[in-house]
């Protein structure tokens, strides 16, 4: 009995060798900051750094690629999010700020208002398309590139139409 449950004991140890996957699995986790969101790739409960992430990636040259690109758009959404805090602070500093001619708002207060909501926005989408492109790359690296199109997406594609009639526009 013993040496049954030894010798399966060996075949679960080898099959599940056999098995295993020959590089690291990697994982993506996003954590927000007081400027922008911060991408973390996990190699299991390990943090790995951009320098690291970009060795394990050099095997996989189009999933370096979308993570280089990630990390560009990351510098950007970064940089406008520090913009965006500098026009909200100079825009609360003329609406505070006492007038000192008249009880009218400063000339600057729309435009400065306007430049925060527009940095903010582009900003936004800068973070976004980061975070895709990180998860992309990292899905690329964990389950390599695949041809056509993921197969879950083939029963609720986009471009299928809704109605089975068109409705004639005059």
């Amino acid at each position: 009995m013993k040496k049954l449950t030894l010798c399966l004991l060996i075949l679960v140890a080898i099959s599940s060798e056999l098995i295993a996957q020959e590089s690291p699995f990697l994982q993506v986790e996003t954590k927000r900051n007081f400027f922008n969101q911060k991408l973390i790739v996990l190699e299991g409960p390990k943090q790995l750094q951009k320098e690291e992430v970009m060795t394990l990636m050099a095997s996989n040259p189009e999933a370096l690629v979308r993570y280089e690109q990630a990390m560009r758009k990351q510098t950007i959404s970064v940089a406008l999010s520090a913009v965006e805090v500098g026009l909200f602070v100079g825009t609360m500093v003329f609406i505070f700020a006492p007038q000192q001619q008249s009880s009218t708002m400063s000339n600057l207060f729309w435009p400065l208002s306007i430049g925060t909501v527009v940095v903010g926005i582009a900003s936004g989408v800068y973070r976004r398309s980061a975070g895709n492109l990180t998860r992309e790359a990292v899905d690329l690296y964990n389950f390599g590139s695949q041809n056509g199109p993921p197969v879950y997406f083939q029963d609720n594609r986009i471009d299928q139409p809704i109605f089975s009639f068109k409705i004639p526009i005059r």
